[in-house]
């Protein structure tokens, strides 16, 4: 873009600014009442604005919009409803290249629990939390129910999601007290508008012939985002962007512990919608017709994936595919919201929206 010079300078520049701004923002929602916080947020706009708006104020190529938001995709929103600084914030993230860990996500956790052991805390799995622990007479959290089994705590930290936490945990002789919170939930600018579909893919490469890159790929069916996602709504077989990622390329121990082996991750939006009617199907057992809405899609994934990757044609051993519904079995996510809340200018506007 030689001809787009000045509006790219000035794009990293209200990026700077954004990503600066930001966390001021989050500092004024703990110290600040509700009305004055809605007042001091007059005086940060950039924080206020969607990327479509920040981006129609410094060029009118849709070209060069396009390719500056490419990886809307990483935070669910498009420009049109996407707040600008979640681009910012990601754009800044990655100027810097990426890191991906030896020996592949796994090792997160395992280095994590070690430290939490370390300092006396416990780790537990397969340990779902039915409801938090309220106490009638202060409306304080004094820890959470699991399997039966009450676990006292000073702090209770909630991390599935402002959803599931207010409207699934709180008990229902509290909903009074979270009120406000679910009513809030409701808006749409503020509840969660998108979800994503996943395809895992086993590959063969015993000859060790694929030289598959580090680097992740976001396809998008045009630079027009707002367009391919309304599209999308339109007819849900127009899948308007993929994303493909070989964590086995990136993992320098991976041919080591699965020697003749690779993997690939394609993941693309869904709405919940989508698949709604078959939620309360039982899991591996849901009706055919969600069974053929997966093969539809499946395919619709493998064709992008060998469209851009034809060396993998006959090297493919495995496929799995997961729906918003899979997302919600596996990830215990509510409507598929991997995202959780939408990321808009006028969710980060919500003042109740932290820690409390």
């Amino acid at each position: 873009f030689p001809e787009g010079g000045e509006a790219i300078d000035k794009y990293f520049q209200l990026v700077h600014r954004a990503t600066t701004l930001f966390p001021l923002l989050l500092v004024l929602k703990q110290l600040l009442p509700e009305s004055l916080f809605k007042l001091t947020m007059r005086f940060l706009p950039i924080l206020q604005k969607t990327t479509k708006e920040v981006l129609d104020s410094i060029t009118t190529n849709s070209k060069l919009q396009g390719v500056l938001t490419y990886h809307y995709g990483d935070y669910g929103e498009p420009p049109e409803r996407g707040a600008f600084a979640m681009n910012a914030l990601i754009a800044s993230h990655y100027r810097s290249g990426a890191y991906y860990p030896k020996g592949g996500p796994l090792v997160i956790a395992e280095r994590i629990i070690h430290v939490i052991e370390r300092w006396g805390g416990t780790v537990l799995v397969r340990a779902p939390v039915s409801s938090i622990l309220i106490d009638q007479k202060k409306n304080r959290a004094y820890g959470v129910e699991v399997k039966g089994k009450r676990i006292l705590a000073k702090t209770v930290i909630s991390s599935v999601g402002a959803p599931k936490t207010f409207m699934g945990l709180v008990p229902s002789s509290h909903q009074n007290v979270v009120e406000k919170c679910t009513k809030a939930l409701a808006d749409p600018t503020v509840a969660s508008n998108v979800s994503l579909m996943s395809m895992f893919v086993g590959i063969n490469d015993e000859d060790h012939s694929l030289q598959l890159p580090k680097s992740n790929y976001w396809i998008h069916s045009s630079w027009d985002h707002d367009k391919n996602m309304a599209d999308y709504r339109a007819d849900h077989n127009k899948v308007p962007a993929l994303f493909i990622s070989f964590s086995s390329a990136k993992d320098p121990t991976y041919n080591t512990r699965h020697p003749g082996k690779q993997v690939a991750l394609v993941v693309g939006p869904c709405t919940f919608d989508n698949v709604e009617e078959f939620k309360d199907d039982r899991v591996k057992h849901r009706r055919k017709e969600y069974t053929e809405m997966k093969e539809k899609w499946t395919q619709i994934f493998m064709d992008g994936l060998l469209r851009y990757f034809p060396e993998l044609t006959g090297k493919i051993d495995f496929v799995d595919f997961g729906s918003a519904l899979t997302n919600d079995f596996y990830l215990g996510t509510y409507r598929g919201a991997v995202y959780g809340l939408a990321h808009t200018p006028q969710r980060f506007r919500q003042h109740w929206l932290q820690c409390q």
